[in-house]
C-alpha cells in the first residue's frame, strides 16, 4: 500500500511538473529571454525527470536490467541519477531567487551571486557523484546496499546531498520571501509567497534522508526509491511551487472572481471605524443611500466599499482640529512600556498611530474641545498608498487597530482624563 501511494504521488508530481513547466514556457512567449524564466524552466525539467526516476515502480522495473545483459548502461546508478537531477533542480531554484533581487540586494552584485550558485551546485554535483561511486553501492530491487565500511561513504553521500538541498531551498525561500515583502499586493507577490511556502514543505520532503542514514548504519542498506512518507510532501511541494510560478497567469482571473467577496469582507472590517465616525460626524454619510452591499450587482459591493472609504476620509478631515498633538508620542511611550515596539513593523505602528489619532479626535469632538497646536501635529495620514486596493488594505489595518489595539485604548483613556480636567 505504501509503495502504491509513493508511486502515485511521485508520478503525479512528475506529470504536474513537466506539464506545468511546458505550459508556462508556452505562456511566456516573448519573455523567454528573461534569465529568471530560463532558470525556472531548467529547474522544472530537472525536477520532473528526477521525480520520474524515484518511485518504487521505476526501481522495480529496472532492477532486472541492472543485473542482466544491459547492466553496462548503468541502471545500478538509478538512485544517483535521480538525486543529481534534484540537486541541479534546487540549484536552478537558488539562481531564480538571486536573479530577481535588486542589484544592491546581493553581496557583490547579482552576477557574482549567480556565479557562486553555479560553482556551489557544480561542486556538490561532482563530490556527490564521486562519493556514490566510491561507496560501491549496488541496487537490489528498491534497495541500495553498501558493504562493510563503504556504507559510511554512502552515509557521507546522503549527508552531502541533504546539506546541499536544505541550503539551496533555504536560500530560495528566504530570497523569494524578501522579494515578496517588497512588492505591492497582486498575483506576483502571491506567487512568490506560494513558492516560499513550497520550500518549507520541501524541507519535510528532504527529511526522509534521515531514515536512509539510520537504515544504512543499522543494516547496510537503504530504500533508494521514494517512500510514501517523503513522496506526499514532494507532491505538495511541487504543487505549491508550480502554482507560485504560474500565479501571474491565473492570479488575475482569480482576483476578478474573488473581488466582490473581498470587497464585502473589507466593508464589514471597516464597519466599527465608520460607525464611530458617523456617530460623531453624521455629515460624512453620502446621501441618498442607494447602494447596498447585499445587492446582486457585479460592482455593488465594490462601489459601496469605495464610498465607505471616502466617508471615512471625509470624517478624518472633519476631525483634524480635534486631534491631540501628543498622540504619536503617547503611542510610542505605550509601546516602550510594554515592549511591543520590538515586535511591530513600522507600518503597523503608523496604522496604530492613525487609529489612535481618530479615537482621540472623537473624544475631543464629543466634548467640543479643539487643540490650538493645529490639526496636522498629531495626525498621521496613510503612507504611500498609490491605488484603491492599497488604500483599502491600509484602512482595514487602521480599523483593526481602532477596535483591538491596547495602545489606542490607552490614548483614549488619557484624552478622557485630560478633558475631564479642562474647565467647563
Amino acid at each position: 500500500m505504501g509503495d502504491r501511494l509513493a508511486d502515485a504521488a511521485d508520478y503525479l508530481a512528475c506529470l504536474i511538473t513537466l506539464v506545468g513547466t511546458a505550459a508556462k514556457a508556452l505562456s511566456d512567449r516573448g519573455r523567454r529571454s528573461d534569465p529568471a524564466l530560463r532558470y525556472v524552466y531548467a529547474a522544472g525539467l530537472c525536477l520532473g525527470l528526477g521525480l520520474a526516476l524515484t518511485p518504487p515502480a521505476t526501481f522495480t522495473a529496472v532492477s532486472g536490467l541492472a543485473s542482466g545483459p544491459w547492466s553496462w548502461l548503468g541502471f545500478g546508478y538509478l538512485r544517483l541519477v535521480g538525486d543529481e537531477l534534484e540537486l541541479v533542480a534546487v540549484g536552478f531554484l537558488a539562481m531564480v531567487a538571486y536573479s530577481i533581487q535588486p542589484p544592491d540586494g546581493v553581496r557583490g552584485g547579482v552576477r557574482a551571486g549567480l556565479r557562486r550558485q553555479v560553482a556551489i551546485t557544480a561542486g556538490a554535483f561532482v563530490l556527490s557523484a564521486v562519493a556514490y561511486a566510491a561507496s560501491g553501492a549496488t541496487q537490489v530491487g528498491t534497495l541500495v546496499v553498501a558493504h562493510g565500511r563503504r556504507r559510511y561513504v554512502l552515509v557521507a553521500y546522503i549527508g552531502l546531498l541533504t546539506v546541499h538541498l536544505v541550503w539551496r531551498l533555504a536560500v530560495f525561500g528566504l530570497l523569494t520571501g524578501r522579494s515578496a515583502r517588497r512588492m505591492p499586493p497582486g498575483a506576483l507577490r502571491s506567487g512568490l509567497r506560494l513558492m516560499a511556502s513550497g520550500t518549507v514543505i520541501g524541507l519535510f520532503w528532504i527529511a526522509g534522508n534521515i531514515n536512509d542514514v539510520v537504515d544504512l548504519l543499522t543494516t547496510g542498506g537503504e530504500v533508494g526509491a521514494e517512500t510514501a512518507v517523503s513522496a506526499v510532501p514532494a507532491l505538495v511541494c511541487v504543487v505549491l511551487m508550480l502554482a507560485g510560478a504560474t500565479a501571474p497567469a491565473w492570479g488575475g482571473r482569480l482576483a476578478r472572481w474573488s473581488r466582490p467577496l473581498r470587497a464585502r469582507y473589507a466593508y464589514r472590517r471597516l464597519e466599527p471605524l465608520w460607525s464611530a465616525l458617523r456617530a460623531t460626524v453624521p455629515g460624512v454619510e453620502l446621501l441618498p443611500d442607494t447602494v447596498r452591499v447585499g445587492r446582486r450587482t457585479p460592482h455593488g459591493a465594490q462601489f459601496a466599499l469605495y464610498r465607505r472609504i471616502i466617508e471615512i476620509r471625509d470624517g478624518q478631515l472633519a476631525l483634524r482640529p480635534y486631534v491631540h498633538p501628543q498622540v504619536p508620542s503617547w503611542v510610542e511611550e505605550f509601546d516602550r512600556s510594554t515592549g511591543g515596539a520590538r515586535f511591530r513593523r513600522r507600518r503597523e505602528v503608523a496604522a496604530t498611530v492613525e487609529a489612535a489619532g481618530i479615537a482621540a479626535a472623537l473624544e475631543a469632538a464629543e466634548a467640543g474641545h479643539r487643540y490650538p497646536a493645529g490639526p496636522s501635529t498629531g495626525y498621521v495620514p496613510s503612507e504611500g498608498q498609490v491605488g484603491v486596493d492599497e488604500e483599502v488594505a491600509w484602512l482595514v489595518k487602521v480599523a483593526d487597530a481602532f477596535t483591538t489595539s491596547p495602545a489606542v485604548a490607552e490614548v483614549r483613556r488619557r484624552v478622557r482624563e485630560e478633558l475631564d480636567r479642562v474647565p467647563g
